[in-house]
């Protein structure tokens, strides 16, 4: 199976709202793995991205946010660090012309000419130089992931039908489902009065529906449209939150408590469901497949990185 690793190139750190930073901080050791330091500034440039976030907070929900986003920032430099000390061990490469690739890659996706490349990563505050220098960095690690890690991935069947059964939502558009409606007409501007007066008769014909009352019967006698109360298919997709939500509880046979729309109060019998499957399912097998393999290959990396922790020396030192 061809693999596909996609990774994002443009990975500037915007360093920002920590005042005037002085040399000891720059320069202090708050952790050091086989002999390599961590300094509390690269950790502060980790931050940077969550600076908004702990602003909002407020007392010692803020300084709450701080610390905690602060030991994610540490242990994911740890992480790299990690990777870069496996990568040198591993003694991988990445010529000039594979940047120069990668470089016009990103400019043929995005329709940019060089010089308006270089604008946006001047923009970012970001020298071209050191540009490039974070982009070898970054395609040594792709070439890592697909030589190291990426092996160890296997994606099965099984893996398949897992991830759609816990993600069906997402592929509302290949979802039908077969239901009639009796819909109990109210205006959207109705008042107090009316809409107790109609949910009165929706909930009468709920109860009639559930006690095995013929239902289209029922929307003949109660229907702002007795066609509705006729079985109909319908992808998901096109239905209302609010319906696709009474249906997600209902098995076939069923009929759900009356939810409102534009139209009025709908009482839902659910005839049957079609889900993705047979050649449908094989269309978005490939996608799905792509899915999971990028999933399983962060889970694999996870597990390595923590197998390089019990090897190696790792001190963390106080942040104060």
């Amino acid at each position: 199976m061809k693999r596909s690793i996609r990774f994002l190139i443009f990975f500037v750190f915007v360093f920002t709202g920590f005042g005037r930073l002085q040399a000891e901080t720059i320069d202090r050791v708050v952790a050091v793995v086989n002999d390599e330091p961590i300094t509390l500034y690269q950790v502060d440039q980790i931050m940077a991205a969550n600076l908004d976030e702990i602003k909002k907070a407020q007392g010692a929900e803020r300084k709450g946010k701080f610390l905690n986003y602060r030991e994610l920032a540490l242990h994911k430099l740890i992480g790299d660090k990690l990777l870069d000390q496996q990568m040198t061990h591993l003694k991988l490469q990445v010529t000039e012309d594979d940047v120069q690739r990668a470089v016009g890659n990103i400019m043929q996706r995005n329709g940019l000419s060089r010089e308006q490349l270089a604008e946006q990563v001047k923009k970012k505050g970001m020298a071209w130089d050191e540009y490039m220098a974070d982009m070898k960095v970054q395609l040594k690690r792709v070439k890592f992931m697909g030589q190291v890690i990426a092996p160890r991935v296997k994606v099965t069947d099984a893996d398949l039908d897992e991830f759609f059964a816990a993600n069906s939502g997402k592929f509302a558009n290949y979802q039908s489902v077969e239901l009639a409606q009796v819909i109990i007409p109210l205006e959207p501007t109705a008042g107090s009065g009316e809409l107790g007066a109609a949910q009165a008769k929706a909930e009468e014909v709920m109860r009639k529906a559930k006690k095995g009352d013929n239902f289209q019967d029922l929307g003949k006698k109660y229907s702002v449209n007795p066609q509705t109360a006729q079985p109909a298919v319908y992808q998901v997709n096109q239905l209302s939150p609010a319906l696709v939500e009474v249906l997600s509880d209902l098995k076939p046979g069923e009929v759900g408590d009356p939810v409102r729309s534009e139209m009025g109060l709908h009482v839902i019998k659910l005839i049957s469901r079609k889900t993705l499957a047979g050649a449908e399912y094989q269309t978005v097998r490939e996608q799905l497949r792509e899915r999971v393999f990028e999933q399983k290959l962060q889970e694999e990396l996870d597990k390595y990185i923590n197998e390089l922790k019990g090897k190696s020396f790792i001190q963390v030192k106080s942040f104060s």
